[in-house]
């Protein structure tokens, strides 16, 4: 993946029902709704810059796989021409609700679709209850099986740590049987709870069904163990993948590469500017229809402010910060420029060293919020000699 290309997000915002722990930008699904929403979303696209070359396309939401086949094939056919892109000669994702459409699975391999990432969550029928999904167990088990039928040679299955009630016994069950299905890559996040959530209200009345925080790290630490005992490798905090099945689109973002963003809420990165549409099916849809855009917000980072985006984004990663990345990018010497950061969190142990560079220890792993921010403001540092300055 050449650092000079370029990512693309289109948002989909519709679901058929919208899960109690949701914060995501999301619209109940409604087909007047949809036919306005996609005819803005071509007619942005339209106007839409053109990046040297694209890497990869994700279609996130929302639940894309709501859509009809000739809906995604008609979007990913104006992607496509629009960015010069070759059918099936770039990673594109789409995410899928196992609920929702599987008989379209193969339709939308042949619109040029190359990857799924399956909202599992959980294959424990009363922890997909809790968490609000209309799937169960054997459904989700079902539609991977669809997507393999399909063709699909890459799958992802996306699962919450910190469900309700969630014990190390039954995420023990759900990882034995993401791994069952054989699926190419494995993503596993733990529960946030969000302000204005159903979830919110219920945390506040009932805090002792959620595990706490020291629980959820065992938990995972438990799927960190499992799936490399399976061979999947984690390369990012929350991602773990067979080798060679790494998100491309993912990759992107950890590596600080330009992102073209398209749809309400989706927000994006253009060579140090980094901006978000409005977040409301009304607004995006009235600012479109318009002829104006629909970008809310825009800040234009400083150098030193990307270079410590940079490094946050870098530990999250296997790799970590790598000392050629940085001398390469920006023209400096990343241990010197993050001594402080770096000796901190190395003290308390959070950081290991090498020869490459730097990365997160299994402790800073569970901690990565913490140690990522020591590095994301180094404007207290001395600005390395030659680094130029830009305002914000």
């Amino acid at each position: 993946m050449a650092r000079n290309s370029s990512s693309v997000y289109v948002h989909l915002p519709f679901c058929d029902r919208i899960c109690p722990y949701c914060d995501f930008a999301v619209v109940e699904f409604k087909q007047e709704r949809v036919a306005r929403y996609l005819a803005a979303l071509h007619q942005e696209l339209a106007s839409c810059p053109q990046p040297a070359a694209v890497s990869s396309v994700y279609l996130g939401g929302g639940t894309p796989s709501a859509h009809t086949q000739s809906e995604i094939a008609s979007l990913l056919a104006a992607l496509f021409a629009h960015f010069g892109i070759e059918r099936g000669s770039v990673e594109c994702t789409l995410e899928a609700n196992p609920s929702r459409n599987a008989s379209a699975l193969a339709g939308f391999r042949a619109a040029g679709v190359t990857r799924l990432s399956i909202g599992v969550q959980s294959f424990e029928d009363l922890e997909l209850l809790r968490l609000g999904r209309e799937h169960s167990a054997r459904d989700a088990k079902t539609f991977v099986t669809a997507a393999r039928k399909a063709g699909f040679a890459n799958v992802n299955i996306d699962l919450i740590a910190g469900v309700p009630d969630q014990t190390s016994a039954s995420f023990a069950r759900t990882l034995e049987r993401a791994i069952a299905c054989e699926s190419d890559h494995v993503s596993v996040y733990a529960l946030t709870i969000e302000e204005g959530t159903p979830y919110a209200n219920w945390f506040a009345r009932r805090p002792e069904r959620f595990p706490n925080d020291d629980r959820v790290a065992d938990l995972l630490e438990q799927a960190e163990s499992t799936l490399e005992e399976a061979g999947y490798v984690r390369y990012e905090i929350s991602n773990y993948a067979k080798p060679g099945c790494e998100s491309v689109h993912n990759l992107g973002y950890w590596r600080q590469q330009d992102c073209v963003a398209l749809g309400m809420s989706a927000s994006g990165y253009d060579d140090g500017l980094r901006y978000r549409n409005v977040r409301g099916f009304e607004a995006y849809c009235d600012a479109i229809e318009r002829g104006g855009s629909a970008r809310e917000d825009e800040e234009r980072l400083s150098t030193q402010a990307r270079i410590g985006e940079a490094a946050m984004l870098a530990l999250r990663t296997r790799e970590g910060i790598r000392d050629s990345d940085f001398r390469d990018r920006f023209g400096i010497e990343a241990r010197s420029f993050f001594s402080d950061a770096i000796n901190k969190c190395r003290q308390a142990g959070l950081l290991e060293e090498n020869p490459h560079g730097v990365r997160l220890s299994p402790r800073g792993r569970l901690l990565a919020n913490t140690a990522c921010s020591e590095f994301l403001h180094p404007s207290f540092l001395p600005a390395p000699a030659g680094l130029g300055q830009t305002t914000s």
